[in-house]
């Protein structure tokens, strides 16, 4: 594979340019945002490394190498955004439902629900005779319904978040979709994650961890 091959040869310009080429013919892969992130990183181009690791993450979001490579590049990261803090049983949910693609949670949800009708058929049938067996059949049900939960929270979450990488060194975040030196809010900086509420001409709004909000240009972010 040429993309690989110019990597080992530290040629990473190349190997950007070749593995750009396949994700270009829709082929997604974690191993491909996986190496497209290093060749970035090597060029010291960190916002489009973060975009390639996040993408890749989206495929298999426990993947040691992925997570590791993705906090590695975040030190370079000129912008140290605080996300305010939240109660922390909605943190711990959130660290769950990150763990899963929606297709983890649907096959964990339907092997819970599987488990649960082949436990109570048993009990039925007076094959299964452990104590407390009824309540470990609730039990699967009860995750059964939770995990089918994470599943359509998941599911809503995609369809209605939007969410991008500035790949700009340095951008200005306006009040309104133009450009005007007195309507600068805030400058943000190549390598920060941001949600993408809404597109105007060649303008989006943006919403950062922290809640502020303003326009900045399209081209300046790409979208995960």
């Amino acid at each position: 594979m040429q993309a690989n091959q110019a990597m080992d040869e530290q040629s990473y310009r190349q190997a950007v340019i070749n593995y750009e080429k396949i994700s270009q013919m829709g082929i997604d892969h974690p191993d491909l945002y996986y190496n497209l992130g290093n060749a970035y990183y090597r060029m010291g181009i960190y916002g489009q490394a973060v975009w390639a690791y996040e993408k890749g993450l989206q495929f298999t979001p426990r993947d040691p190498d992925l997570n590791f490579n993705l906090d590695l590049t975040n030190t370079r990261v000129r912008d140290r955004i605080e996300v305010p803090e939240t109660f922390f049983l909605l943190e711990f949910y959130r660290s769950i439902k990150n763990m899963f693609t929606i297709k983890d949670a649907i096959f964990l949800g339907a092997l819970f629900l599987v488990i649960s009708a082949l436990l109570f058929g048993l009990e039925k049938m007076k094959w299964l005779r452990i104590p407390f067996s009824s309540r470990i059949i609730g039990s699967f049900i009860v995750l059964s319904v939770l995990v089918h939960g994470i599943t359509l929270d998941k599911y809503l979450a995609l369809s209605e978040v939007h969410e991008g990488i500035v790949v700009f060194r340095e951008v200005e975040a306006f009040s309104a979709p133009f450009r005007r030196e007195d309507a600068v809010l805030f400058r943000i900086h190549e390598g920060v994650k941001l949600e993408i509420k809404q597109k105007q001409s060649e303008w989006i709004e943006i919403v950062l961890l922290d809640g502020k909000k303003g326009w900045i240009q399209s081209k300046s972010v790409r979208e995960l």
